[in-house]
């Protein structure tokens, strides 16, 4: 007889597991949005691939490398191409905007990905995706409102991010299967790492932090460590000890832990109109995961 009490705990284990991944994701944009002062966009993203970069490497190993061949290269290399520009507009657009707002804006990525998987994986957008995206939009609105209505530069650079984010989500479901993850993810962080040295060489006065202060230090540990190598680890290991649409459900933690770190951190101020349009959007992401939950159990119902 299966121990369904110790199947619930081994799942509750891996959620809590996956929404401390969401935790140390919402912590980094105020970070980010501190250590970019200290030092140019580029040059800052770079350093942090590569250490992420670095300490995949160690943990792939031989064994990791020897699943990759040349179709893996390929894929790997794309996808950190499509990485690296989700982050480009992230980072750029935190340097213009707040990072409560980029928390909320670049959570848009989990409603990108059911429309966009309409044209490219020829899946039709469910009824619950497309209203889930109108909350999101109304959210949008709400969250950057000002009278004349105009959206702000550094809105726009992460609501961009965020379709970056969704066509890698979209990447990861249609290419990689067959792969070590640790390797694969490997190539995606080198390849991103590869294309911000070479812009921050192009078009930055220094490539290098000049001085390795404690909060630059932190910066690092936080993005590189714990944002990109646990997360990923975590999301490999837990992920498949729960059902997907939990899974993403989880992941909308991130804008919440966003808005506190924001406020917390560096003491961002939000209006109650901005929180109830951050609000929407979340709510927004959770109605477009939750619908095929309910809509499921009714088809189900009708059957019988």
């Amino acid at each position: 007889m299966i121990n369904t009490h110790k199947i619930n705990k081994q799942q509750l284990f891996a959620e809590l597991i996956l929404a401390s991944v969401t935790l140390f994701w919402g912590a980094t944009f105020p970070i980010v949005k501190d250590a970019i002062t200290e030092m140019p966009v580029l040059a800052f993203l770079w350093v942090r691939f590569a250490i992420a970069a670095i300490i995949l490497a160690l943990l792939a190993g031989r064994a990791g490398f020897a699943t990759l061949n040349r179709r893996g290269w390929i894929v790997g290399i794309l996808l950190g191409t499509l990485l690296a520009f989700a982050f480009i507009f992230q980072t750029f657009g935190l340097e213009r905007t707040s990072s409560a707002n980029t928390g909320f804006l670049t959570g848009l990525g989990v409603i990108w990905v059911p429309i966009l998987a309409g044209p490219l994986l020829k899946k039709r957008a469910a009824l619950g995706s497309k209203i889930g995206v109108g909350f999101a939009l109304i959210g949008l609105l709400l969250l950057t409102w000002h009278t004349p209505w105009t959206l702000n530069f550094g809105d726009l650079l992460v609501v961009i991010c965020s379709v970056f984010i969704a066509l890698h989500i979209l990447g990861l479901d249609m290419f990689t299967k067959g792969y070590d993850g640790k390797a694969l993810t490997f190539v995606q962080i080198a390849t991103a790492a590869f294309l911000y040295l070479i812009g921050s060489l192009f078009f930055e006065p220094v490539s290098w932090p000049q001085e390795w202060t404690g909060s630059l230090l932190f910066a690092f540990l936080i993005t590189s460590v714990f944002a990109t190598v646990y997360a990923f680890w975590a999301m490999t290991t837990f992920q498949n000890r729960t059902t997907p649409t939990r899974a993403a459900l989880i992941y909308t933690l991130e804008p919440v832990f966003a808005a506190l770190f924001s406020i917390w951190l560096a003491g961002d101020r939000l209006t109650p109109l901005g929180w109830f349009g951050g609000g929407l959007i979340v709510f927004g992401m959770i109605f477009a995961e939750a619908w095929p939950i309910f809509f499921s159990k009714k088809v189900v119902s009708a059957q019988l």
